[in-house]
């Protein structure tokens, strides 16, 4: 094949004008979590410590912080929740943040389409603010900033923000309880198999609910399933034992 002297001007054109990729400086990071049958998931940049001091310099106190690096850090959740006691509705969030000494303001913003803070900022964008203080460690350094859950529960979790020495949690609370409560209340009959019958009965149990509604709700699992598993008789024994 004979190659032009157009073609290969094009060829060399598109060689040199290839984009360059480069690593960040901050690296990008995205964070899943379920917690019950709430799904959340956080995408953040990640700055470093790198030998500077930050907060109270870098990022100073009493101002506005991205809480992270470049693009908003968002958080996205399908129901509805509770931070530290107060309601937020589903939705998607910018998570910003103003740094003090012994506590946080952490804001979630309606907002989410900025490169770090707003040119203008809105207290109408103001979904949720609330506060949450601060832990100081001398001897364990987070190098890398991070957000993390821990402790996680079917009802609840907490949202930790982590860099330098400073560590500061957010109390989350799902309505995982109610929904299921909502979905027995709602789907539970006498025709629901033996699986059903035993989930519902074992929920209840592990949430320290009614003790005798599961007693018969278990009773009922095991009348419909002769060839039940060990762990539907073991939960009746408990019952039993534990009814009121």
């Amino acid at each position: 094949m004979k190659i032009t002297s157009t073609i290969l001007a094009v060829l060399i054109g598109s060689c040199a004008f290839a984009q360059m990729k480069f690593p960040a400086v901050s690296s990008h990071s995205e964070v899943e979590q379920k917690v019950g049958l709430t799904e959340f998931e956080v995408e953040y940049n990640r700055p470093n410590v790198n030998e500077r001091k930050i907060f109270g310099k870098l990022v100073p106190y009493g101002e506005v912080w991205r809480t992270g690096a470049n693009e908003n850090t968002v958080i996205k959740f399908d129901q509805p929740i509770k931070v530290n006691g107060k309601e937020l509705a589903a939705g998607e969030y910018a998570l910003y943040s103003i740094p003090n000494k012994d506590e946080w303001d952490v804001i979630f913003y309606k907002d989410t389409k900025n490169w770090g803070n707003p040119k203008e900022w809105k207290e109408s964008n103001v979904a949720l603010k609330v506060k949450g203080a601060t832990t100081k460690s001398k001897n364990n350094k987070t190098e890398t900033f991070e957000i993390r859950f821990t402790n996680v529960t079917p009802q609840k979790a907490d949202l930790v923000l982590a860099w330098e020495n400073t560590t500061v949690v957010l109390n989350i609370e799902t309505n995982t309880i109610s929904t299921v409560l909502k979905m027995i209340g709602e789907q539970l009959n006498e025709n629901s198999s033996a699986r059903d019958f035993y989930n519902s009965a074992n929920f209840y149990y592990n949430n320290k609910l009614d003790r005798n509604q599961a007693l018969k709700w278990v009773n009922i699992a095991l009348e419909k399933d002769a060839n039940a598993p060990d762990y539907y008789k073991e939960l009746k024994e408990k019952l039993e034992k534990e009814k009121y």
